[in-house]
């Protein structure tokens, strides 16, 4: 009789491949021994396994005859496709320019990398055509042995090298996809988390040394963007130290090098842990390190310092008093600032995703075939009620509509923007069967279409397969999301199958947006907002304009505060990202998508008694002192400025009518509130996202006592002004002419 309690192994099958068999299952290893349950108790199902999860979803297939490299299927290669696209789109944003680079270079460039010497055990040769592979005598040129790629660095480090460079150009950034090689051992082969060919979502910063500190910090802010776009999370921060050996450069350029990673990882308010000896052999590391189903660790994204290989490639720029330049110094004196000459850049490398595969690894499991829309394979199925011509016809019409296709001059199909992923099931199955199997493939929308729809041109649509990914696998969905079903045709909604009882209206169900001319004009009109702000944000969706575009202007704000003075300064700053963002959504913008009707901008900023500006505070300690501060003087000012740029319907010079204001707030900090207070305050989500100030629609109003003005001018965007300005900038645009003409 075996106790309750007893251990027991509950599979020892063994590990088949996706390619063997494809009815083939995947079943935990001898190492997970589980607890054998109660007769009154049902076994916990395992935790979701990508490599299941590929088969029965069909995404993804290797082959025994290039193991360890992935043949992504169409439905992988569509989800694939759509996460490198993500990142495409996330480039302009964080200033980098992507390439495409060789897969193979010839020896002598590993050796100058410093590759062949440190990772050749990890690398492909290849002999090419007349190469004689020889190892001792040869020569540089056609008789010499090449390399599979298992980096990007070398590449780039050529792409700088191509041109000369100055310091103003820097930083450079470069992005590249290409597919990598690495010769991993065959036992370490497993599912898309460990191969032999990937894609990573490479990128290597080429910066001057007073640069390194920002570059790491924006990149950190990408990898928190991208995760939480993505839903992974929560994720740990680790830093890898100089290995014991196979490492290039000096312990001294080695232990400046990590200096600089701690003080980002401080600056970055996020616990980090450090793990000793696990440094690239070319620099010390920052990795991101996530957990699968099963509560294995993955690193993930990664961000690297080197400054090894500019200095093996013989990288440089022209700088103004290179000696303090190199050391990260700035100087005033004419005389240094009047000689030129050479300094060696900083490379940082930085993967975001990290490796796709690995990625595309824990999604799928993360996901568990509930995919977000966007990442969905199966994002649209037209499911015919039957099969006849005329409704066969009509539900090819739906595709086409669907797909953005229009006419060419020569009749050809000519498609308008991103191609949604549409199915179309004809069979001469019952509608039950193809709804079934349709919900079981995990389609996120349903169209069907039958005699009826044909007639009225109208469609049926369910779009109760897309999920609320940021809750999948945490909580069920909904009575109400599981029986949404509606009817849709081009232009808008018809009423659903089941509505209200005879000779009863419909109930009217809220929240409803301003019902105001200015508005009604936006909705459905490109507008954008030139902050990162998530409560700006929320403050113009709350006006009824829920499709905001958010585009944070990347220009530095490097206007004198001391010679413009307070207001000018955050009237100047905010004109400054408005029109910074209108010209780049002009430059960026295609012919299927218009030109904005509306870009907002704003800008805040704290002003002491002595009329002195405060700087954002770089780190959690910056943070702490400036609202100690704020609190011991008891009485500051709060200035907000706000532009709102329409464009002319006339195009009259400039081509837009720019409109703004400044509203000034003075607060008073209750001067008994504690230290204790401040800091717990400092750390929470609400402190941590207000980059040093406070709110007072949040727990920030703890630490003020009462205002004079404008309550919403401190939150950051006062409503009621803004309003009045999106209205003279998009609908008064003839008063001006007007007061012209008198």
């Amino acid at each position: 009789m075996r106790s309750p309690g007893a251990l027991r192994i509950l599979h020892l099958a063994p590990r088949i491949h996706p390619s063997t068999n494809k009815k083939a299952r995947f079943y935990p290893g001898p190492e997970k021994i589980l607890k054998v349950p109660k007769k009154s108790e049902k076994a916990p199902p395992p935790p979701p396994d990508h490599r299941q999860l590929g088969i029965d979803q069909e995404l993804f297939t290797s082959s025994i005859y290039s193991p360890g490299s992935t043949i992504f299927l169409p439905n992988g290669t569509k989800i694939f496709n759509n996460l490198t696209n993500f990142l495409r789109l996330q480039y302009d944003h964080f200033g980098f320019q992507e390439v495409i680079t060789p897969t193979i270079y010839k020896k002598s460039l590993w050796e100058k990398s410093g590759h062949w010497e440190n990772y050749a055990e990890d690398m492909y040769s290849v002999t090419g055509r007349g190469a004689t592979g020889e190892k001792e005598g040869r020569q540089e040129g056609e008789d010499e042995e090449y390399g599979l790629k298992p980096m990007n660095c070398p590449g780039h480090c050529l792409i700088f090298a191509s041109k000369l460079r100055s310091y103003k150009d820097l930083p450079i950034r470069y992005a590249d996809f290409s597919p990598l090689h690495r010769n991993e051992i065959h036992g370490a082969l497993s599912g898309l988390t460990r191969v032999r060919r990937f894609h990573q979502d490479d990128g290597h910063i080429f910066c001057r040394p007073s640069q390194i500190r920002e570059e790491i910090s924006k990149t950190l802010d990408f990898v928190r963007i991208a995760y939480e776009v993505l839903g992974l999370g929560p994720y740990r921060l680790a830093l890898s130290t100089r290995p014991k050996d196979h490492f290039i450069g000096t312990v001294e350029e080695w232990d400046n090098a990590e200096e600089a990673l701690r003080d980002s990882l401080d600056a970055s308010g996020q616990a980090w842990t450090v793990n000793e000896g696990d440094g690239a052999f070319y620099g010390p590391k920052i990795d991101i390190v996530l957990k699968d189903s099963d509560g294995k660790e993955h690193q993930t994204a990664t961000v690297q310092l080197d400054f090894q290989l500019p200095k093996r490639f013989g990288l440089e720029y022209q700088a103004p008093a290179p000696e303090l330049e190199q050391k990260g110094l700035t100087t005033d004196n004419p005389e240094l600032l009047a000689v030129q000459g050479p300094v060696t850049p900083v490379l940082v490398h930085r993967a975001v995703l990290g490796s796709v595969e690995r990625i595309m690894a824990l999604l799928i499991e993360r996901f568990n075939g509930k995919w977000p829309f966007w990442l969905n394979p199966h994002q649209v199925l037209v499911v015919t009620v039957n099969d006849t011509q005329k409704v066969v016809d009509y539900a090819q019409q739906v595709i086409r509509s669907l797909h953005g296709f229009s006419l060419g001059a020569m009749g050809e199909g000519l498609n308008r923007g991103h191609k949604l992923s549409v199915d179309l099931d004809t069979s001469p199955r019952v509608l039950k069967k193809k709804l079934a199997m349709a919900k079981s493939k995990g389609y996120g929308v349903i169209v069907v279409v039958g005699e009826k729809n044909v007639e009225s041109q109208r469609v049926n649509v369910d779009f109760t397969g897309i999920p609320d990914y940021r809750s999948v696998s945490r909580s069920k969905p909904s009575r109400m999301a599981c029986r949404r079903f509606c009817s849709k045709t081009c232009h808008g909604t018809i009423p659903a199958r089941n509505g209200p009882p005879a000779g009863k209206q419909p109930l009217s169900r809220g929240p409803f947006p301003l019902d105001i001319p200015v508005l009604s004009q936006l909705r459905g009109k490109r507008v954008i907002l030139a902050s990162a702000s998530p409560r700006r944000k929320q403050i113009i969706a709350a006006l009824g304009i829920p499709n905001i575009e958010i585009t944070p202007s990347t220009k530095p704000e490097n206007l004198s505060k001391e010679d413009l003075g307070p207001l000018e300064y955050v009237l100047q700053t905010a004109v400054q990202k408005c029109l910074d963002v209108y010209e780049i959504s002009l430059e960026n913008s295609l012919k299927s998508i218009p030109d904005p009707s509306l870009v907002l901008s704003a800008d805040t900023v704290i002003v002491t008694n002595a009329g002195r500006i405060l700087e954002k505070p770089r780190s959690e300690a910056d943070h702490l002192a400036t609202l100690k501060m704020l609190r011991d003087q008891k009485v500051h000012k709060c200035y907000t400025a706000v532009a709102a740029l329409a464009p002319r319907e006339d195009a009259r010079d400039p081509g837009y009518n720019l409109e703004t204001t400044v509203e000034e707030t003075k607060v008073f900090f209750d001067g008994d509130i504690s230290d204790e207070l401040i800091e717990a305050y400092v750390k929470t989500r609400e402190g941590v996202d207000k980059a040093g100030g406070y709110g007072l629609q949040g727990m920030g109003s703890l630490l003020v006592d009462r205002i004079e003005g404008s309550a919403d001018n401190v939150v950051g965007l006062p409503l009621r002004a803004t309003l009045a300005l999106i209205e003279k900038a998009v609908m008064n645009q003839g008063d001006e002419e007007a007061e012209e003409e008198d």
